[in-house]
């Protein structure tokens, strides 16, 4: 169980991780915490293996299958494909680097699981509500947060960030991960400005409509799984000889909200043998002086330093230490918080002081960070950012206490090009890219993917006030936009229930209105419209009071009864567009069983809705559906002929009865298909799209369209019908089609798309 650090609350975990913060403003903490089981077979146990040995010690409400399913999704190739962690050894000295993950920072390696985390505590507690996930962050938590929460409909989120408080890189990279399910607004102030406000948001937020959950390390979902990879340190220097099994070592972390530092002492306290906590700070030295003075004083001048993601004056995560310091006493703890909050200081007593005995604090002003990026380079021939340059000025500059001392490295020195730049007496001139470029030449050292394909994004900052952040948080806008993808269905072998979503949309415009009225339509009446129909059905199926609307169709790529899903796209548009006048209030696989409810079947809305490749099940009373990540190496091209083929045309070419061997081909080529599309396994595809069951009698329908099949795979495509129209879909690998205009006297319009990888998207 899991209890406040203000008291008042037990919750299990998959509670508190869905709490975020408790009632009274307190912090979850396990009551009671097991050790971990050090035997030798433990020292060769890989990171998933260890990362689930951890999470059995903490999620006490999971299955072993509910961790597996968090841990294998979060730690993927896909999220991780070089490494999940590396290290870097020399004499006395281990670097821990936790920038291997999506967005190159130590936040990856916790926020790639907490959607999952989240994921599964909903399912636990029957919560069906959509998730809105509120984040402050002082730099790297942000785009972390937005990469994680960006591929799953279920969430949205807000992230919150210092205007000019955070790198360029750091904004950049926040600013490419947003959509219309993400959201990175810039406020004016700093960090504990961001903080506060999503504090006073938990505290009155109407809780009826969305479930508000936080990515900060204040969620006891983001702060376990910092705990593995400091079991997995000890395990790797234990098998790599540097240490022996059972010796102590230090721990020395660049600290800004305690959070990294504080996982740190729960890995100790489930039996990893460390001997000192060095929490070391920038200029904005608040940590330092409480560990050497015992008082947490706010109240001093802010700085804006070169380490930014360190700038913070309110550490959230020092109460779950200073719970532990008062002895798990919480009116203790509360009295000490309303002196913090009314006065800006609090003071421990001596026995609480002597608990901290474990652990030290200094700091690194601004010239000695880039001093300590010098040495580090010039002494080791190794590249640190500033995060990382504080703690190894601060673990050179502390007395040894003889034991190796682990130094967490927290982000990729490429995202603080100037200040790396200038640490080195590189040229910083010519901008940002030319510094990464100049950096990474001089150096000697790889630019990473994951800075590359920032250095092109002009996204603009978007400054809000406390007042429009609140409009946006509490969904007081009664009006939106839907811009839906187009879809294939019945992709090769599955029919009814394979299909991706592609880059052609339909975009309808949703305002609340005194009657109901439907613009743009090309005479469709307001019985016959399928998007308003949509909009009612949801109604209907809430039992909600009705809200007429006004609908407008902005834009319309996708051409009717052509297979690419046009009227999925209206049914996607309806549902959401109640849904947003409905405060967001069902999941989304309530909604995908709506839509699949009012479509008939899921193969074509469940890749309008949620993007990339789905195979979804629809039994008629609820949807199963599992989401596939189409490879960046394949190419999609539809050619779509001059005339429509109606859907029950379509259906009623197709046979009766089926062959068993037919059946079973089609099943072992399914499986198949979402996995080949996955790894871009382009051979696997065309084996795939061997249909023996649909496309056979819907080909002959269509004129042309055999002879275009033979032209394409003659040219290495993997070729299928598109859904029930007359479109053939082809699938290649960096070869454009050959294919003359003309085929069997039919005009075939080609247009090349992309996957959609998020689906519909709400304004």
């Amino acid at each position: 169980m899991y209890i406040s650090t203000r008291g008042g609350e037990k919750l299990t975990a998959s509670q508190a991780i869905l709490k975020g913060l408790s009632s009274n403003g307190g912090l979850f903490l396990p009551e009671k915490i097991f050790n971990i089981n050090f035997d030798k077979a433990f020292f060769n146990k890989d990171y998933k293996q260890i990362a689930f040995d951890v999470f059995k010690v903490f999620l006490d409400d999971f299955s072993d299958e509910e961790i597996n399913y968090v841990v294998n999704s979060a730690y993927s190739v896909e999220n991780f494909n070089e490494k999940f962690v590396g290290f870097k050894n020399f004499d006395g000295v281990t670097f821990l680097e936790l920038y291997h993950g999506p967005t190159l920072a130590f936040k990856d390696m916790a926020l790639t699981a907490l959607p999952f985390l989240i994921e599964v505590s909903k399912k636990k507690n029957n919560e069906n509500r959509k998730s809105l996930i509120l984040v402050a962050t002082s730099g790297d938590t942000g785009g972390a947060a937005l990469s994680s929460f960006m591929k799953n409909a279920e969430f949205e989120t807000v992230v919150l960030y210092p205007n000019g408080g955070v790198s360029e890189i750091q904004e950049k990279q926040m600013l490419y991960y947003t959509n219309d399910r993400t959201h990175a607004y810039a406020i004016n102030g700093n960090f504990d400005d961001c903080q506060n406000f999503v504090k006073s948001v938990f505290n009155k937020y109407d809780k009826d409509g969305v479930l508000l959950s936080s990515a900060n390390s204040i969620n006891i979902g983001r702060l376990i799984p910092q705990v593995i990879y400091y079991v997995f340190s000890y395990a790797y220097m234990v098998k790599s000889g540097i240490i022996s099994e059972g010796e102590e070592f230090n721990v020395c972390v660049p600290t800004g909200n305690f959070g990294d530092i504080f996982a740190g002492y729960l890995a100790k306290k489930i039996g990893v043998p460390v001997k000192q906590f060095i929490c070391a700070s920038n200029v904005n030295n608040v940590l330092t002086d409480f560990f050497n003075t015992g008082v947490y004083n706010r109240n001093r001048t802010f700085y804006k330093s070169n380490s930014p993601a360190m700038d913070i004056l309110i550490s959230s995560n020092l109460e779950r230490l200073v719970y532990y310091a008062c002895n798990e006493n919480s009116e203790r703890v509360n009295e000490l918080m309303n002196l913090l909050k009314t006065e800006g200081e609090y003071r421990l007593n001596d026995d609480e002081r002597a608990f901290l005995s474990n652990f030290s604090a200094s700091f690194a002003t601004e010239s000695e960070t880039l001093a300590s990026i010098n040495k580090a380079f010039n002494d080791l021939g190794y590249l640190i950012d500033p995060h990382t340059a504080v703690a190894y000025h601060v673990y050179n500059n502390l007395e040894s206490n003889g034991a190796r001392t682990l130094i967490v490295s927290t982000a990729s020195p490429f995202k603080f090009p100037y200040t790396v730049a200038s640490a080195l007496n590189l040229s910083l001139l010519g901008g940002e890219v030319e510094i990464i470029k100049e950096i990474s030449a001089k150096c000697e050292v790889a630019v990473p993917y994951g800075i590359k394909k920032l250095l092109s994004s002009i996204k603009p900052t978007i400054l809000k006030t406390r007042d429009q952040i609140e409009d946006i948080v509490f969904y007081r806008n009664m009006s939106c936009t839907v811009k839906v993808p187009c879809s294939t269905a019945n992709l090769g072998s599955g029919f009814d229930c394979a299909g991706i979503a592609l880059s052609l949309y339909n975009t309808f415009r949703f305002e609340q209105a005194e009657k109901d009225e439907v613009v743009n339509f090309y005479g469709e009446d307001l019985s016959h419209n399928l998007v308003l129909k949509s909009y009612k059905r949801l109604f209907e199926e809430t039992g909600k009071e009705y809200i007429p609307v006004k609908i407008t169709l902005l834009d319309s790529e996708v051409p009717s009864s052509r297979g690419l899903g046009s009227s999925a796209t209206c049914i996607v548009a309806g549902v959401l567009g109640a849904d947003f006048m409905l405060k967001r209030v069902n999941s989304v696989k309530t909604l995908l069983t709506d839509m699949s409810h009012i479509e008939g079947h899921p193969d074509n809305v469940a890749p309008c809705y949620i993007g990339d490749m789905v195979c979804a099940f629809y039994n008629g009373e609820t949807v199963n559906y599992y989401k596939y990540a189409v490879s960046d190496n394949l190419d999609f091209y539809a050619f779509v002929p001059n005339f429509e083929l109606k859907t029950k045309a379509s259906r009623s070419a197709l046979p009766k009865n089926i062959s068993y061997q037919d059946a079973v081909h089609n099943l072992a080529a399914v499986v198949n298909l979402g996995k080949a599309m996955e790894l871009g396994d382009l051979d696997t595809i065309k084996y795939a799209f061997d249909d023996k069951i649909h496309q056979p009698y819907r080909f002959p329908l269509i004129n042309g369209a055999s002879e275009l099949k033979k032209i394409l795979e003659s040219q290495g495509f993997a070729v299928a019908l598109s859904g029930s129209g007359p479109t053939i879909l082809a699938v290649g690998k960096n070869v454009t089609p050959n294919v003359p205009k003309l085929v069997g006297g039919v005009n075939w319009k080609m247009v090349k798309l992309e996957v959609e990888k998020f689906g519909a998207t709400v304004l």
